[in-house]
């Protein structure tokens, strides 16, 4: 499935994801309760429960963290979440930048959660 800006629906998972031209998305992460975010990336995929991302450094599965997340469109879409990294992509993982997949297990406020399930419908994914 296509959309503007080349966004692609991956439906080979639990939840379809929708795919999103990384080099317009920004993804800031810091380990769950953290003051302040440590590390920035960009944004491959994305749902309701999870996404792939990449980062300059690998975090372990398990590892807890929270991500504040903006997807491109005509207004940028904002969300905030905490999950776990759940995978890593890449089978050398000090090779930079790295592709990992998280978990979304909680918005930050339901606004949040609202953002992202707006984006997926317009871009005509079914969100859960």
């Amino acid at each position: 499935m296509s959309s503007r800006m080349g966004i692609q629906s991956e439906e080979h998972r639990g939840q379809p994801r929708l795919r999103v031209p990384a080099m317009y998305t920004l993804l800031r992460v810091r380990p769950a309760g953290a003051s302040r975010y440590c590390w920035t990336g960009h944004i491959y995929d994305i749902s309701l429960t999870g996404m792939r991302f990449e980062l300059d450094a690998p975090l372990e599965p398990g590892t807890r963290v929270e991500v504040r997340g903006m997807l491109p469109g005509m207004t940028h879409t904002l969300f905030r979440a905490t999950g776990r990294i759940i995978r890593l992509h890449e089978d050398t993982p000090d090779v930079v930048p790295v592709r990992m997949g998280m978990t979304l297990d909680q918005f930050q406020s339901d606004i949040d959660r609202l953002r992202l399930a707006d984006y997926l419908s317009k871009a005509n994914l079914r969100a859960a």
